[in-house]
């Protein structure tokens, strides 16, 4: 179990706030042998559609450029065989280097999201201190494990290449007797099994060094019971939290009310300035029940859904005023309105027919 400085036991999980506040920090889960292995799988793919349509197509480009000069090398011609170089290298070299560019920031994207922070790029001076960078470096836990990874993934990757090249040994001294271009085109097919299979193998060790990464990342961020609290009251005395806070109840409240006016009785209005929303299920209340009620704009939209719902609309303002600061939502009405109301319900086809 982790432990902060102090070492009191950091078994909470991370507030929203803390990992807000460390992502702004740039303090985010992220692994480069991910990033790494996609990369480098991608590039091998692509190298592979690509290296053969090069060579097919340069060496017909090749032989129309010198057929238009006329087999003559001049200085002018040179000048003109190299711009031509360049922008055949160019046209294919551009594919490949956009497809790498917009995977490295879906990759970045897929792992830390789309954000920039500052924080991560800002000059310290204090790294420009070698010794001391040094020793927290030899000294430093994280460090060390991650040097002994990076270490174990160079043997490991290392190994796999040299088992893959081991198992083609007798394949290669026979092919010093054949014929340059199969020699050429053996070592083509085995340079790109090779590379694919040890990207294939870097794209799985980023995978798992992802999910480390994510879980090392929430073990870092994990809280002491203390810390909560401490953050809790702060939030708690900020008013800009606190009036983010009562306006998401607010607008909840608002919510649940004109999702009850439909299943109400009747709805009593002022008409204008207060609507007051009544239902009364004889089986289930004791007595009739404010399942909505507002002023103005919302005593507007309280009436405007109870026509669409077809629920009875009544003017009584003496009642609506009376239910509307006597009353709050979920709130049975007193007995003193009883008869008043009663008198509104009997005219109901559901009480009617009770």
């Amino acid at each position: 179990m982790a432990e902060n400085q102090d070492g009191a036991e950091k078994s909470e999980e991370a507030t929203a706030k803390k990992k807000e506040d460390a992502r702004k920090d740039g303090n985010v889960a992220k692994s480069m042998d991910l990033s790494s292995g996609v990369m480098l799988l991608a590039a091998i793919a692509a190298m592979y559609v690509y290296v053969p349509y090069m060579l097919d197509n340069f060496e017909n480009l090749v032989e129309e450029f010198f057929k238009f000069n006329n087999f003559t090398v001049t200085q002018d011609s040179a000048a003109d065989i190299f711009m031509f170089m360049i922008e055949f290298l160019a046209k294919v070299t551009l594919p490949i280097f956009a497809l790498l560019f917009v995977l490295a920031i879906g990759i970045n994207a897929y792992q830390v999201g789309f954000y920039i922070s500052t924080k991560a790029i800002e000059p310290k001076f204090e790294k420009l201190n070698f010794f001391a960078n040094f020793m927290k470096t030899f000294f430093n836990k994280r460090k060390v494990v991650e040097l002994i990874k990076s270490l174990f993934k160079i043997f490991v990757l290392t190994a796999y290449a040299w088992y893959l090249v081991q198992e083609e040994l007798t394949t290669i001294v026979r092919m010093t007797d054949a014929d340059y271009r199969d020699q050429m085109v053996y070592l083509g097919h085995l340079i790109f099994d090779v590379s694919i299979r040890v990207a294939a193998l870097v794209l799985i060790i980023g995978i798992a060094d992802y999910a480390y990464q994510k879980w090392q990342h929430n073990e870092d961020l994990k809280m002491t019971k203390q810390e909560v609290k401490e953050e809790y009251k702060q939030m708690e005395g900020d008013p800009i939290v606190k009036n983010r806070i009562r306006q998401a109840q607010r607008d909840a409240a608002r919510q649940r009310m004109t999702e009850e006016v439909p299943k109400s009785d009747v709805v009593i209005t002022n008409p204008t300035h207060y609507a007051v929303a009544i239902r009364y299920d004889m089986e289930v209340d004791r007595a009739p029940k404010v399942v909505a009620k507002g002023q103005r704009l919302m005593a507007l939209k309280i009436k405007e859904i109870a026509k669409m719902s077809g629920v009875k609309i009544v003017e009584d303002p003496p009642l609506a005023r009376t239910l509307y600061n006597s009353c709050e939502v979920d709130e049975e009405i007193p007995e003193n309105l009883y008869k008043a109301l009663a008198q509104i319900l009997m005219t109901l086809d559901k009480f009617r027919r009770g």
